[in-house]
């Protein structure tokens, strides 16, 4: 239900149209001052005001005033510093939270921009891929599926997202195993990385709420790091770990966990690993269902400079296709694997 228009997002029929917005909520340029315009700017700020501040990757809404759209979603993109500063994770929140408000109220149909790819400065095919993966994993969440709308006026960007987009889809479609040279004989794999790239709901990072012992949980990033800090007794830095959904800044604090001592971590994270991915994906149909659908394959997460949940070389780097050239232990795969195993028999 995804497509890609020249026209104006002013001009849009849709339900409800997004504003590429500040986190200040105040009118700026391009699609901004667009939309402020067309809905009415003294109506339309008034109704900003009321919210004073978003956080970059989050979303507010307000009526569409003179607009078409009855409403306008108001997503805060992250501004472009390199990509290490969990630029990709906050762009994917803006539009997931785009698509929760758009239901909330009752819409079927949502135009975006393409969010932060202006003067924020994202690279223009990296948005096209958060925005796309975004929406597509909203719709497997949801159930149901809502019409998503990219309104573009440049040629350019149009053509680019739609080779992307073509891309993505062609890749669902033709679903095939990769193969991973196993003590000489070959096996069906599947190696995976970040949350936006294929089979990133087998990251960690992967936004997939969950509860488990009475705690609610964004992802399993935030449930390992909270259960390192309580394992050690840090109960502080555990909490802090729960205010927060970036998965990075859960790294980051579970890094600072107070009384750590390797030896132990190292013989309890399996176990608790194990733990919150059954969790995760028994709660959640689509997700067991896109697990049980890697059959046998072997789960190899592919990160550099993570020698232990993954296996140490880059989704890219050839040598993820042979075991005995990995420097990493591959924890997070072969724990997936074994949750699998259990999601079969069961």
């Amino acid at each position: 239900m995804i497509t890609i228009k020249q026209i104006s997002i002013t001009e849009l029929s849709t339900d409800t149209i997004v504003n590429a917005a500040n986190e200040h909520l105040q009118a700026g340029g391009g699609v901004c001052g667009a939309i402020f315009s067309a809905a009415g700017y003294d109506k339309l700020e008034a109704a900003c005001d009321v919210f004073k501040h978003c956080d970059t990757g989050s979303a507010v809404i307000t009526s569409g005033f003179d607009l078409k759209a009855k409403y306008i979603i108001h997503a805060v993109g992250p501004i472009w510093r390199g990509g290490q500063n969990g630029e990709p994770q906050a762009l994917y929140n803006a539009y997931k939270r785009s698509l929760e408000l758009a239901t909330e109220n009752g819409c079927r149909s949502i135009g975006f921009p393409l969010i932060s790819a202006g003067i924020y400065g994202y690279p223009l095919e990296d948005a096209w891929r958060q925005a796309i993966q975004a929406c597509k994993d909203f719709e497997k969440k949801a159930g149901h599926s809502i019409e998503i709308v990219f309104a573009v006026l440049d040629k350019r960007i149009i053509d680019n997202g739609l080779e992307i987009l073509n891309e993505m889809e062609s890749a669902t479609r033709n679903f095939s195993f990769d193969h991973l040279l196993l003590s000489g004989r070959p096996v069906d794999a599947v190696f995976f990385h970040l949350p936006e790239e294929s089979y990133g709901f087998l990251s960690n990072w992967y936004l997939s709420p969950f509860d488990l012992d009475g705690v609610h949980y964004s992802s399993m990033e935030q449930y390992i790091m909270y259960q390192k800090c309580v394992l050690f007794g840090d109960q502080t830095t555990a909490r802090k770990v729960l205010l927060t959904d970036n998965p990075s800044e859960q790294q980051k604090l579970g890094k600072l966990c107070t009384g750590y001592i390797n030896g132990i971590w190292a013989g309890a994270r399996q176990a608790i690993a194990m733990r919150g991915l059954l969790a995760k994906f028994s709660q959640n149909a689509t997700l067991k269902k896109q697990l049980l659908d890697t059959k046998d394959a072997y789960l190899v997460e592919c990160a550099h400079s993570d020698r232990i949940w993954a296996c140490g070389i880059r989704l890219n780097e050839s040598e993820r296709f042979d075991a005995a050239k990995w420097t990493g232990q591959n924890i997070l795969g072969f724990a997936l694997m074994e949750v699998r195993r259990m999601l079969q028999n069961s």
